[in-house]
């Protein structure tokens, strides 16, 4: 009679055993998916800003069409913005949509996506790197050509005053607009971390 108890207690315990680990492993996967779905919101707006960035070129290719046509600086420096412009937000839309898609969010595993947001936030920095740089070399000598066609007779009293407004007005927009992408880049990679180290922690658990 004893043994029988003991094997009815035994059956009780594992039935419970099975049903806490069914609890367990149903609360792992609803745990991962509200932290994937969390990760979706976070990191949406990255995705909306270099959709907005793809808009954006025509808008900057016409306005810069008029101010290279205006301040008689050299066609190459518009052929050089306007491809500048397009392979920026190309490498953009590769590093922040590219290489997370929705269905990512719902193949990968934790670790990977860890590691797919480092790799973003690496290549990230590296494109910042040439970027800046290159944005500041392209502004000095947008800003030589129009200093340099001040001297030019052929101006008009109209044009000259354009071009000094151009220059000043460009400085000031120059500064703001580099503050401005350096901000941006900060925010994306302040992203990116608050995203892995939710991982980190749901991994802790």
């Amino acid at each position: 009679m004893e043994i029988k108890d003991t094997h009815c207690e035994l059956e009780t315990l594992r039935h419970q055993m099975e049903v806490l680990k069914r609890k367990l492993d149903t609360q792992e996967i609803i745990n991962e998916s509200l932290i994937k779905e969390s990760m979706k919101k976070k990191m949406s707006w990255i995705r909306k800003y270099v959709f907005f960035q793809m808009w954006l070129i025509p808008v900057v290719a016409v306005m810069w069409f008029g101010i290279v046509y205006f301040m008689h600086i050299s066609w190459w420096s518009y052929i050089f913005l306007v491809a500048m412009c397009c392979i920026d937000v190309w490498y953009d839309y590769v590093i922040n949509v590219k290489a997370i898609t929705d269905e990512d969010y719902n193949r990968s595993n934790l670790i990977e996506m860890v590691q797919k947001l480092t790799a973003m936030k690496r290549k990230r920095a590296r494109q910042m790197y040439i970027t800046i740089p290159l944005l500041i070399l392209f502004l000095l000598w947008i800003g030589f050509e129009a200093y340099t066609a001040l001297d030019t007779d052929a101006l008009s009293s109209f044009q000259a005053g354009f071009i000094r407004g151009g220059l000043f007005g460009g400085a000031i927009g120059a500064v703001f607009g580099i503050l401005f992408a350096i901000r941006i880049f900060l925010k994306m990679q302040k992203t990116n971390d608050e995203v892995i180290s939710q991982i980190n922690e749901l991994q802790k658990e």
